[in-house]
């Protein structure tokens, strides 16, 4: 899975679809017994099809990443029971469950039309995934040429084809620190800017406030992606971490590419000596990395003690914590049920968000998620219709979003919603969009958002934002040393937490964890990473 859509799945429940962004169309609000939406060209009005059910897997526990989902289905179903005429059964499995039932899914050519490929790169290699290359950037489905542009599906290809849909509103969730204001005001204390300005108002909290954590952990990796700034690592350092598979905290290899961008310079694992990094650029190869882990233990003291052991947290109050700026209105609202009094700030942690600088945030044009339809359906035709209808207006895609207009939500504005008054957020409706229909093209902010909260996430949400690194393109390919990787994989899970959340000696586990890293086939990993990555370049260049 993307790194990202952990993240994802820590977001408050009651606000699920928080991270849409501003759409330059006008939604103007509809009563649900409107006539449908125009059909699309790729779904011809004059003759109403075959009837046709398609089936959907997603995943995720009701209540927790969907609620009271079916209304919406159904009200897709009757404003295109005239033309698409398709009924959809959407089967939700557990999260927990996923991962195996969906190989079974693919292995026994169960009758699966749709669903969340978690293992996308393996599945189209064993040929499993229908390529969908033909239904974009073709008239045919003006709704997908719309919503999907060339480059986004280009950049989303695996081995040359299309055999999955990206998902995805934005290619960052600006990530930083959210922090008692109330407090920050009570003891006279300028914005936080700096980690400086969050050490100095995490020791206040510490010796003020007896009955509260200063700063709430993440998991078991309290700090999580604090001290690093990645877009700068990238774009300036041509640093690169990798082989996370998925959590970018698990990486545990450095790649730093040459000044010409045509090869390889260096390849380091964590706690490595200092000649293995020689080649790295100064500020953000092995000062980069031993900065991030240093940091931690100097803020250690403001962390629970129990941070490695319990995960779900003490009971008690927090002064601050690692939050995305997409939870904002989630963490707000947890926050003043804890106490009437609390108002919430948020410092983004890269300088680049600081600033909103244009041209600044690191990317490689990949989505988030992706949706993918197996080589087994008989029905791709008729699911790719749907989709080209899903994608084809902002009514169509609120409907899924966010549920019935004037019943789950309310338009704000042009590009922004609401919960209608009097409708309870934690029985509403909630479907997770990063499953189907996230796309930069067609999205909403919440409203009410504070005006600097407002300009973070607009921000994140125009293409003049973002700069593809030198390695957008490449994707390593895990399978000749999967071995080693699951190996080290199983050393990062024992020391990062420790180095991540600043218990003990920082040099004396990087030391613990290089050597059994080397025991668990690093080299071969690195020789490998090496290999590919120059291969791509040189392709490339």
């Amino acid at each position: 899975m993307k790194k990202k859509f952990f993240v994802v799945l820590l977001a408050v429940t009651m606000l699920a679809a928080l991270f849409a962004a501003c759409s330059k169309q006008t939604n103007e609000p509809s009563e649900s017994t409107a006539p449908t939406s125009s059909p699309t060209e790729g779904t011809d009005p004059a003759a109403k099809k075959d009837p046709v059910t398609l089936n959907i897997r997603f995943f995720g526990n009701e209540n927790g990443h969907y609620r009271d989902v079916d209304p919406a289905f159904r009200e897709f179903e009757r404003r295109t029971q005239d033309t698409l005429n398709t009924k959809l059964n959407v089967v939700w499995t557990p999260a927990a469950d996923y991962g195996t039932k969906h190989q079974l899914w693919m292995t026994s050519g169960e009758d699966v039309d749709l669903f969340v490929p978690w293992e996308l790169t393996k599945f189209a290699k064993d040929g499993v995934l229908a390529d969908l290359s033909e239904y974009f950037n073709n008239p045919k489905y003006p709704g997908l040429q719309k919503a999907f542009s060339e480059e986004y599906i280009n950049d989303n290809k695996l081995f040359g084809k299309t055999y999955a849909i990206p998902v995805t509103n934005s290619f960052m969730d600006m990530e930083g620190v959210w922090y008692r204001k109330d407090l920050l005001k009570k003891y006279g204390m300028d914005e936080i800017s700096s980690y400086d300005d969050l050490y100095n108002f995490l020791q206040k909290v510490k010796e003020n406030e007896k009955d509260m954590i200063p700063f709430g952990n993440y998991g078991n990796t309290a700090f999580f992606k604090l001290f690093t700034d990645i877009n700068a690592q990238q774009l300036e350092g041509k640093v690169f971490p990798f082989t996370g598979q998925g959590n970018p905290k698990k990486n545990f290899v450095y790649v730093q590419i040459a000044d010409d961008g045509k090869s390889v310079a260096g390849v380091a694992a964590y706690g490595d000596p200092a000649s293995e990094w020689a080649n790295f650029h100064p500020e953000y190869g092995l000062n980069y990395l031993m900065n991030q882990f240093n940091q931690a233990k100097r803020f250690n003291q403001f962390i629970p003690v129990d941070t490695l052991t319990n995960t779900t947290g003490t009971g008690k109050p927090e002064a601050a914590g690692y939050m995305t700026v997409g939870g904002f209105k989630g963490k707000e609202a947890e926050q003043k049920a804890k106490d009437p009094n609390a108002e919430i700030g948020f410092w983004p942690i890269m300088k680049n968000n600081q600033e909103m600088t244009p041209g600044t945030q690191s990317t490689d044009g990949k989505a988030w998620n992706f949706v993918a339809i197996p080589a087994s359906s008989k029905k791709i035709d008729r699911t790719m219709e749907f989709l080209d209808w899903l994608f084809s207006s902002q009514e169509n895609n609120d409907l899924f979003t966010y549920g019935i207009e004037g019943e789950n939500w309310e338009a704000v504005g042009e590009n922004q919603w609401k919960v209608p008054d009097g409708v309870d957020p934690a029985k509403n409706y909630m479907f997770p969009g990063y499953q189907l229909t996230w796309n930069p093209t067609l999205t909403r902010i919440p409203a009410g958002l504070p005006e600097q909260i407002e300009q973070y996430t607009e921000y994140q949400y125009k293409p003049d934002t973002y700069q593809k690194h030198v390695l957008a393109g490449f994707t390593f390919d895990p399978e000749p040393v999967k071995n080693e990787m699951a190996k080290c994989n199983t050393v990062m899970d024992k020391y990062l937490p420790f180095l991540l959340s600043g218990f003990g000696e920082v040099e004396d586990n990087l030391a613990k964890m290089n050597k059994d890293l080397k025991d668990s086939g690093v080299e071969k990993i690195k020789e490998e990473l090496k290999n590919q990555i120059n291969a791509f370049l040189a392709q490339k260049n």
